[in-house]
């Protein structure tokens, strides 16, 4: 009865399973053995196990039995190496083995279980083929993203170096119009009628606006190309917010906007002063031009930890949550003024924004449509 059992056993399973001697000969087999081989069941008893193996393998393979012998243990045969089997009809398969030693009355026995692994090495073979490819077609796409790169990075290079030639090209004469302009305004070389002095002030004025928007592309420009160097310096904070209020005072007055400060920092901090005051006076020209007649804009600041905190408010017809990132982009320009018209280039906030985080510090929005806005920026205290 256990033999019967043992012999069912041995029947079900999915793999091969023989058994050899001493001496290498087969004496036990199952069915998927012969399957697996191609012989009969009789045409291998009795055989040396050799005859399942490469005919190149085999005088090594009875080394290595005898090794086994002298060391027998439950293990897998050919660790790291490719296995192969042998068909009757000559074909080869791949292979894993493992081998388990033995003994009865007729002494030393060795259990060979043999697993056709052709399938999973196929599978293995087509994984390894697509990872290959994959591979190659990633490196070839790096290739590409990185000529484009070469490409967009050489083709903003020109473009930042166009933009400051210009800039330098357009500025000379414009300071020609300007000081001429002026020249005209003070009447040295005879008065001017009425009409003569309002043609000459809107030649002056808007020279001065002109000049401000070439300002704004060559300062971003410089920025974008990396060549725009702060110079640090400790500073009058207060004197510097003062300093810019006053650029804007006169087109606060013309709107009848209330100017106010709350002011709660040092003396002094460290700081480019000139651009400080550059991002200062453009926060506060964007709520003058944003807030309508009778409203008021304010100017905070505070100490944040190893921060000087600065804040412009107003009380103007403030900015949907949805353009709140992108407001401090390139030429984007949020929508028209309190006087119905579209002012600048759009480049105000996006040379605030690097002015702010090339000092080390950071810039954001508070804003809802038709309640005002509140831009914040932290400068650090020391560099």
């Amino acid at each position: 009865m256990p033999d019967e059992r043992f012999r069912q056993l041995l029947e079900a399973a999915p793999d091969a399973i023989l058994q050899v001697d001493e001496e290498g000969r087969i004496i036990l087999m199952n069915r998927v053995t012969e399957e697996m081989f191609g012989y009969a069941r009789e045409e291998l008893l009795g055989q040396p196990v050799e005859v399942l193996i490469p005919e190149e393998l085999r005088k090594a393979h009875v080394g290595h039995r005898a090794h086994y012998r002298t060391r027998p243990s439950t293990r897998a045969m050919g660790t790291g190496l490719t296995l192969q089997g042998l068909r009757k009809d000559g074909s080869r398969f791949p292979v894993e083995i493992s081998l388990s030693p033995g003994s009865s009355q007729e002494g030393f026995h060795a259990t060979a279980i043999v697993r056709d692994i052709t399938e999973r090495k196929l599978a293995d073979d087509r994984f390894r083929a697509a990872q290959e490819q994959y591979t190659q077609k990633l490196a070839e796409t790096n290739r590409e993203l990185e000529l484009r790169s070469r490409e967009i990075e050489r083709a903003d290079r020109l473009k930042s170096e166009f933009l400051a030639s210009m800039s330098h090209e357009l500025r000379t004469p414009l300071h020609t119009i300007i000081g001429f302009s002026e020249l005209l305004g003070e009447e040295l070389e005879g008065p001017l009628n009425e009409k003569q002095k309002r043609f000459v002030q809107h030649i002056h004025n808007d020279s001065m606006h002109l000049l401000d928007l070439i300002n704004d592309i060559l300062d971003l420009s410089k920025i974008e190309s990396g060549r725009l160097e702060l110079r640090p310096e400790p500073f009058d904070l207060t004197a510097v917010v003062t300093e810019s209020i006053a650029s804007v005072r006169a087109l606060a007055e013309a709107k009848s906007i209330a100017l106010e400060t709350l002011l709660d920092v040092p003396m002094a901090i460290e700081a480019d002063r000139l651009r400080v005051k550059q991002v200062l006076v453009n926060l506060l020209s964007n709520a003058v031009k944003f807030t309508p007649e009778g409203g008021r804009v304010r100017v905070e600041a505070g100490i944040r930890g190893t921060f000087v905190a600065l804040c412009v408010a107003d009380t103007g017809v403030g900015i949907s949550s949805e353009e709140h990132a992108s407001i401090f982009e390139k030429f984007y320009q949020v929508g028209a003024t309190t006087q119905g018209v579209r002012e600048g280039t759009g480049l105000g906030l996006a040379i605030t924004k690097r002015l702010v985080e090339q000092h080390g510090g950071s810039i954001h929005v508070e804003s809802e449509r038709n309640r005002g806005s509140r831009f914040t920026f932290t400068i650090p205290l020391q560099k």
